[in-house]
């Protein structure tokens, strides 16, 4: 049986996790590698044995592709995955944030979608089971419609760069519904185009709310989906349903959890080390958004973390920042300024060995495999 050809661009510690997910999907076929670092790429093909590039564009124009997995700072990742697409891959599953701009993303999204290419932007939890089956438990109609997202842990530090994760999974229970508008504000400065914390409120066209609070309170992290008959709740390590047992004057303490629709355990799964090979596990969030990209593929669709996704989340955090700046009011979206951006902290923007300092940098990739 014919398997996908996957290329990956960008040999650092996460391109090796990404690679290794794409390794061990029986589906694809890691065939080569590309990467301006000779030392990362000199490591890499040491590893895997697969043709070496120091250029992506040959490796684009040498090697047959399905799958590309240009896995890149911010800052480059928009021109390699335009690239990508007008090479004529199936397939493309970069990492996020998808591009520092609202213009840059719509044009990696219109390459993309003009090609009827598969476009997935990020390492996501979405793709994770205990997301995608709590989605279709309610989709089902088993909780009632949904009425309420909360984002809980605070406002953190990241509205763009992590923070595209919690506004994925606001979208995702949802129903991926437009945003009619959002109302905020920034934990620093609305005035930087840095990226910081945000809170506030969102509105989606369906009617659903969701809120973001400023503070971290005793609840921690996680996500709390309320329903009409029921409730979702995560804190990003356990996942559960809970339906109301009585049908008028509903409170906690007459709601009782749903057994055997999520998966059992830890969202993430349990600490699995080092393999047979010696390769190390690339962790269970990497292998579900592997195989989401590829289930795409063969689906001729976009993963749940598409790169439309990608484009909206960044929508979302710029206009969090937007309403801020206009003393807190609502903004409507979509928003007519593509230009509008934030920029990620530089070690998502830009090469991470020179910020982390090669020896600190060359210890997480080496740590992926015992060699």
């Amino acid at each position: 049986m014919a398997k996908y050809r996957v290329g990956l661009i960008g040999a650092g510690r996460k391109g090796t996790q990404h690679a290794r997910a794409y390794m061990l999907d029986e589906r694809t076929e890691l065939v080569a590698v590309a990467d301006g670092d000779p030392e990362n790429l000199a490591l890499f093909q040491k590893r895997t044995g697969v043709p070496g590039y120091a250029d992506y564009r040959q490796m684009l124009e040498k090697e047959a592709l399905d799958i590309a997995a240009p896995i890149l700072p911010v800052g480059v990742n928009p021109e390699v995955v335009i690239a990508c697409a007008q090479a004529g891959v199936k397939a493309i599953l970069c990492e996020k944030p998808i591009a520092a701009s609202l213009e840059e993303s719509d044009r990696m999204v219109a390459e993309c979608k003009s090609r009827r290419i598969s476009f997935g932007a990020g390492d996501l939890d979405v793709n994770l089971p205990a997301y995608q089956k709590a989605l279709e438990f309610i989709e089902a109609g088993e909780l009632g419609a949904v009425k309420r997202i909360t984002l809980l842990g605070g406002s953190g530090t990241e509205m763009s760069g992590g923070g595209c994760q919690r506004f994925t999974l606001m979208r995702h229970f949802a129903g991926c519904d437009e945003v009619a508008w959002v109302s905020g504000w920034v934990s620093d400065d609305p005035l930087s185009e840095h990226d910081q914390g945000g809170a506030g409120y969102v509105r989606f066209a369906n009617g659903i709310e969701s809120f973001i609070y400023r503070d971290k309170d005793a609840r921690g992290r996680g996500y709390e989906v309320v329903c009409e008959d029921g409730v979702f709740y995560s804190d990003d390590n356990l996942a559960g349903l809970y339906r109301y047992v009585e049908g008028d004057g509903a409170s906690w303490e007459k709601l009782e959890k749903i057994e055997g629709v999520l998966p059992e355990g830890p969202i993430y799964g349990g600490a699995r080390g080092y393999d047979a090979e010696g390769w190390r596990w690339p962790g269970d969030r990497n292998r579900a958004s592997c195989k989401a990209i590829i289930d795409a593929l063969e689906r001729g669709e976009d993963p749940p973390g598409s790169g439309e996704n990608g484009v909206k989340v960044l929508e979302m955090a710029i206009a969090v920042r937007e309403s801020h700046r206009r003393g807190c009011a609502p903004v409507m979206l979509p928003l007519t300024d593509r230009s509008l951006r934030i920029i990620p902290r530089p070690s998502r923007m830009y090469n991470k060995k020179p910020i982390f300092g090669r020896e600190n940098y060359m210890d997480q990739v080496l740590s992926q495999k015992k060699d």
